[in-house]
């Protein structure tokens, strides 16, 4: 049974000629030929979805323009009958308020034509479909009992990652994949078990692993998708922890059956005496990268904080071809400094992604700000990235920040990790 995961905003009806004039609505004076909208209200209830109460969603009527020509509160403020002009229009309706990145509740918004003729009924859905997807983790009781922390990230390929770790509500997160959602989703996982080991993992989820397929559904994750993750130890024959099972139930926008994405990480545990920081990630063993652990700090203390805790060390057998630098933050207002800096200093965009490798550029930008740093050349072997030199920058607004790295050697092969800055208050 397929489920329309939307809302019926009402059948839209040219009833009659009247002389009842909505005062928000602009008609263009006498002598127009005039038709008249009704609006009802039905709601198709999806399941296993949150739904709103369409009452409440503010509804607004554009031209063929683009002109806005009447706007209401809400659905139950619209009048019964509204005198129109003769003509082509556009019905725009959805949850209050404007849709964010992460929600705790479902956004749904949807729009419809309608022409408006003399003398003739017309009639029009408008479908609120929604446009964030409701995103849980699940961890079974073997993996509470090997972990006593964790922290996982999923990534949609934005700007912004969704995290959680096990100080995390367990509460649903609506989260928006963007108008063309997002093709795949990286899971990156660093956990660390009661012994103290730390186990690392990466995968990628896409819509193609499901062991179904539906052919009316999005190949992208979508708005309306539920999406699961549910994290699962595994052990190997001495009995300690090998690797992580992670399984993705998806129920699709258009169905209201759940299919299973099951994807299990190959990284064993890290060997006594290997560094636990060392990226795991799939890839070509010629690239090495080691991400240090989440580093938190207060504002009052980002100035003085051992610069040497933020240090990514990499190294790449066939010589570094590049080392692209790319900055995720919780704070609207960091991403908005970061821009600032690629005017000022072209080249040093941290938004879009900044190449290290020879940008004397970044060696200027932190210099600004009293920091020292060198930068490789194309085919140097090793080399330190210093995300602790960016500690006093980022004292200046709380939140969290991460730090995308992704190394590319002059064979082609890359390697990606994420090192996490929080800072507090």
């Amino acid at each position: 049974m397929n489920i329309k995961n939307s809302l019926l905003l009402g059948a839209l009806s040219v009833v009659a000629l009247t002389s009842c004039v909505n005062e928000n609505i602009e008609l263009d004076n006498v002598g127009k030929e005039k038709g008249a909208l009704e609006l009802n209200v039905d709601i198709i209830k999806p399941q296993s979805r949150a739904v709103s109460d369409v009452d409440y969603f503010p509804v607004v009527i554009y031209d063929a323009e683009g002109k806005q020509v009447a706007s209401y509160e809400s659905v139950s403020a619209v009048p019964s009958k509204i005198t129109m002009n003769v003509g082509n229009y556009t019905v725009v309706s959805h949850t209050p308020g404007i849709i964010s990145k992460k929600m705790s509740y479902p956004y749904y918004k949807g729009s419809k034509d309608v022409e408006i003729l003399k003398g003739v009924t017309s009639a029009v859905n408008v479908l609120c479909k929604m446009q964030n997807s409701v995103i849980t983790v699940g961890y079974n009781d073997e993996f509470k009992s090997v972990f006593a922390s964790w922290e996982i990230t999923l990534n949609d390929g934005s700007e912004t990652a969704l995290s959680f770790d096990n100080t995390s509500s367990s509460a649903p997160i609506y989260w928006y994949f963007g108008e063309e959602g997002a093709e795949e989703l990286t899971v990156n996982f660093r956990g660390t078990t009661k012994e103290g080991s730390t186990v690392v993992a990466r995968n990628t989820l896409t819509k193609d692993q499901a062991d179904e397929s539906y052919d009316d559904d999005r190949a992208n994750f979508c708005g309306g998708d539920a999406l699961a993750l549910n994290f699962k130890p595994t052990e190997s024959t001495d009995g300690k922890i090998s690797s992580i099972v992670i399984t993705a139930d998806v129920t699709f926008t258009e169905t209201n059956s759940n299919v299973n994405v099951v994807v299990v990480d190959k990284t064993n545990m890290d060997d006594p005496g290997t560094d636990p920081g060392t990226d795991p990630n799939p890839g070509d063993d010629k690239i090495t990268l080691t991400i240090p652990a989440p580093v938190t700090l207060s504002a009052d203390d980002a100035a003085t904080a051992d610069p040497s805790s933020g240090d990514v060390v990499m190294s790449a057998e066939n010589g570094l071809k590049s080392i692209m630098v790319k900055v995720n933050s919780s704070s609207d207002e960091m991403m908005e400094q970061l821009g600032a800096v690629a005017e000022g200093y072209p080249g040093v965009d941290l938004v879009n992604g900044c190449e290290v490798v020879g940008n004397q550029n970044l060696v200027a930008f932190l210099g600004s700000l009293g920091k020292t740093i060198t930068v490789p050349a194309e085919g140097d072997k090793n080399y330190t990235f210093p995300v602790g030199q960016f500690y006093l920058f980022l004292g200046i607004l709380p939140g969290e920040h991460n730090f995308v790295m992704t190394v590319t050697d002059k064979e082609g092969n890359k390697k990606t990790g994420t090192v996490k800055v929080t800072i507090t208050e």
